[in-house]
This record gives structure tokens, C-alpha cells and sequence, in this order.
């Protein structure tokens, strides 16, 4: 083997290591961060559920109040989200793995 093909061996091996790390680390952080918006996107459910039971009854305010607090902390992680996918560093390796843009209502 050359000098030459052994450069061009050895920054392969760089370059593959740095993909695979960014890939990894992508992955790790809108997973995480998608893992916590399906928590809080079946909470918005159950609360609704809940709220919908308790319409007209004695406990419907506060039953609205929990539903609504639930719904603002889904859109707001539904933003960081977005934010999170959106940055430059998680924004390709995040589409070829799948993510996507979530739409704050939508996926209730």
C-alpha cells in the first residue's frame, strides 16, 4: 500500500466515524424528545377524556383547567420539537431517519 492510499484509507475511516456519531447522537436527541411529546400527547387525551366526563358537572373547572394546562405544555414541546428538527445539525440526518415536523394539533 502507498502513503497516498493509506491517507485516503485512514480519513475514510474519519469520515465514517464522524457520520456514524452524528447520525448517533441526532437519533438519540429527537427520539428522546419524541419520546416525551408521545407522553404528553396521551396525557392531552386522558384529559380530554376526562374534561369531556366532567362537563357539566361539579368538577368541570378545574377538569378544564388541567386539560388546558396539559394542552400548553403539549404545544410547547410540540415547538422544541419542531426546533429541535429543524437545526442544522439534526435537520438531514433527521429526515433520512424518519422525523418530521410536528403539527401542534394534528396528531391529537
Amino acid at each position: 500500500m502507498t502513503e497516498a492510499t493509506l491517507g485516503w484509507f485512514i480519513a475514510g475511516i474519519c469520515v465514517t466515524a464522524f457520520v456514524t456519531l452524528w447520525f448517533i447522537v441526532s437519533f438519540k436527541e429527537l427520539s428522546a424528545m419524541q419520546k416525551s411529546l408521545d407522553t404528553i400527547s396521551e396525557q392531552v387525551r386522558m384529559h380530554r377524556r376526562l374534561y369531556m366526563q366532567e362537563r357539566g358537572g361539579e368538577n368541570d373547572a378545574a377538569a378544564q383547567k388541567i386539560f388546558e394546562n396539559k394542552l400548553m405544555v403539549y404545544r410547547e414541546t410540540v415547538k422544541n420539537y419542531n426546533a429541535l428538527l429543524k437545526r442544522p445539525m439534526n435537520r438531514i440526518p433527521g429526515y433520512i431517519m424518519g422525523f418530521s415536523l410536528k403539527n401542534k394539533e394534528g396528531e391529537l
